[in-house]
């Protein structure tokens, strides 16, 4: 489910089939290329805000990654946490009262969560979710209906959870929780708003992702986006159910 992000899903019917469709937190990423705005010093050997963008996206396509974020918009508030490896992941979800957990396994993808999380995140009508609540649901992980549930799961679609758009710049670097990191300003669209999000990678090593945060004009963190990466490299293998049920559209098979 986009990281997180940070993207909220909601059902619909249309056309007598179930359609995904996402709220106004959804991330909208540009097909534009980035324009990098160069550091005034430069010579003091730190990579430009392109180069350093560049590598942090190379690493989230193969590299495994904890990561939790938070998002509000129209005073909804959106909670995602997981693990995401490159062809597998789990993560849970909560907004307002609806809960979920999601397990992603190549192939096949499980979703469990109470009634009102079935409804508003997973997009069931509520004489479903009223079935199958507190159950593992199994589907295709190439099921189109649910694409926005399984979106963000896996480490291959984070990056495009940190996609930012450019021109991009090198913003004051800082320390996060012991670690250095650069700070790259960009803008992510979300809904019909774009704003301002600052991407921190590691300053030394790898420039791996650190944290992601939508910041106001003045460079303040706002409660658009914040997303928080960690155990880069850890070893993901979700486990499968013990037992799952497939309704309708959500049939793996």
């Amino acid at each position: 489910m986009v990281f997180r992000t940070r993207t909220v899903v909601t059902g619909v019917v249309a056309a007598g089939s179930l359609v995904m469709a996402t709220l106004a937190a959804a991330v909208v990423l540009s097909a534009e290329p980035v324009q990098a705005a160069t550091r005034a010093d430069a010579g003091s050997g730190t990579p430009d805000a392109a180069t350093l963008y560049h590598d942090a996206l190379a690493t989230t396509h193969a590299w495994s990654v904890h990561y939790s974020s938070d998002s509000t918009q129209s005073k909804q508030t959106l909670l995602e946490s997981g693990d995401a490896g490159p062809a597998s992941g789990s993560q849970t979800v909560s907004m307002g009262k609806g809960s979920i957990t999601i397990v992603l396994i190549g192939d096949i993808t499980y979703v469990k969560g109470n009634p009102d999380g079935l409804e508003t995140l997973v997009g069931l009508s509520s004489s479903q979710a009223g079935v199958v609540a507190n159950q593992w649901i199994e589907f295709s992980t190439t099921n189109s209906v649910f694409s926005q549930v399984v979106a963000g799961v896996r480490s291959t679609d984070v990056a495009h959870e940190l996609a930012l758009k450019g021109p991009l710049s090198l913003v004051h670097a800082k320390t996060i929780d012991g670690t250095s990191v650069d700070a790259i300003e960009g803008t992510q669209t979300f809904g019909h708003t774009t704003d301002h999000v600052v991407l921190y990678v590691r300053a030394h090593g790898s420039h791996v992702p650190v944290e992601e945060d939508s910041v106001n004009t003045k460079g303040q963190r706002t409660s658009a986006e914040h997303i928080a990466y960690s155990k880069w490299g850890e070893t993901v293998r979700p486990r499968a159910p013990q037992a799952a049920v497939s309704i309708g559209p959500v049939s793996s098979v």
